[in-house]
């Protein structure tokens, strides 16, 4: 099973992010030029005032983006880091949709490149090429100096981004990192952060450059075999006072993970695809190219977009709903038996 999962993934190409897509600019025509100049007339401030109101009119075209329709207002002190995924280029292309749907402006904006780690000059290879533990030092290190800025800084990592972002806040957390008090909080968008044998899966990039990879992220520590374990997913955050959210699409399968740590939020954001299993008995050959568009369905979700920045104001706000674990249902007598035996009252 695990074989055939791997070599549909290698077949199809599938990665843990999506590859670049780069949008042609659109042309506009500017106004036509008059055919012969005339004298200026009036009050000479009047033009004047006329540029003042362009370039103001310019300033609020920029706070006005596409994604202001949504009616969304993130908090205006904040300072935003994108962590894009693995084989990504520059996350202000990766993230450029979410951008525009959280009605951000570009002062508020900032983005991580692996290339920090690395000095590598292609982004690609860098994102590919970094493990987990380096990506997530150089995110610290590239954090400190953003923190300077002295704004509330909140991180958005999509795929391995979000695994870099949840190792380096365990770090935080049992103080392998030297803190940073300015992160207040975080979103993982649709993170590969399984364990076992979803987890090694995620891992095969690292043998294969097109296939999957977390950067070896591997979240539990056994002091023994598998006794004695330790999750830093637990309450990821807690002790290091960052407030961390999970949104993934349940539909992605392979490309996020399933389980249940404890104390960590998880919201489900689902697309109206099929779900991986789904996809598996109906059309296998077209399994990794539906894993990919699900994986990559949270980059330009609204309602992501309006979890993310409900988050921003009020942790645990989001209307997604949770991911809860399955429980199986546990029998209990008829309402009369437990009346009539005292066990309920009557």
């Amino acid at each position: 099973m695990i074989s055939l999962v791997v070599a549909s993934l290698w077949l199809g190409g599938l990665g843990l992010a999506p590859g670049d897509q780069p949008v042609a600019p659109t042309e506009t025509e500017g106004p036509t030029a008059p055919d012969e100049p005339s004298e200026p007339t009036g009050d000479p401030l009047i033009p004047a005032a006329a540029t003042v109101a362009a370039l103001l009119g310019v300033l609020l075209a920029r706070r006005e983006k596409p994604g202001s329709a949504l009616g969304l207002q993130p908090p205006e002190d904040r300072l935003i880091v994108f962590v894009p995924g693995h084989g990504q280029g520059p996350a202000e292309d990766v993230f450029d949709d979410l951008i525009d749907l959280m009605g951000l402006v570009d002062d508020d904006l900032r983005f991580f490149d692996y290339r920090f780690a690395e000095g590598l000059p292609d982004p690609h290879v860098a994102s590919q090429e970094l493990s987990i533990d380096e990506a997530a030092s150089s995110l610290n290190s590239y954090l400190s100096g953003v923190a300077e800025e002295g704004r509330p800084i909140y991180l958005v990592g999509f795929s391995k981004g979000g695994a870099t972002i949840a190792h380096l806040v365990a770090g935080w957390d049992d103080g392998a990192y030297g803190p940073n008090e300015a992160v207040t909080g975080a979103a993982l968008l649709d993170p590969p952060l399984a364990t076992k044998a979803h987890g090694w899966l995620q891992s095969v990039g690292r043998f294969w450059g097109a296939a999957p990879d977390d950067g070896g992220y591997d979240p539990v520590d056994c002091r023994f075999l598998w006794f004695d374990c330790e999750d830093a997913r637990d309450h990821l955050g807690e002790a290091s006072g960052v407030e961390v959210v999970v949104i993934r699409n349940p539909d992605s399968g392979v490309t996020s993970f399933s389980d249940f740590p404890e104390g960590l939020r998880i919201y489900n954001a689902a697309d109206d695809g099929p779900s991986a299993w789904d996809g598996f008995w109906s059309d296998p050959i077209g399994l990794p190219a539906r894993l990919s568009e699900a994986h990559e369905e949270v980059l330009d979700d609204p309602e992501v977009a309006r979890c993310i920045v409900s988050e921003m104001w009020d942790p645990g706000s989001c209307d997604l709903p949770r991911h809860e674990p399955f429980r199986w249902p546990v029998w209990r007598p008829p309402v009369a038996a437990r009346a009539d035996q005292g066990i309920w009252p009557k």
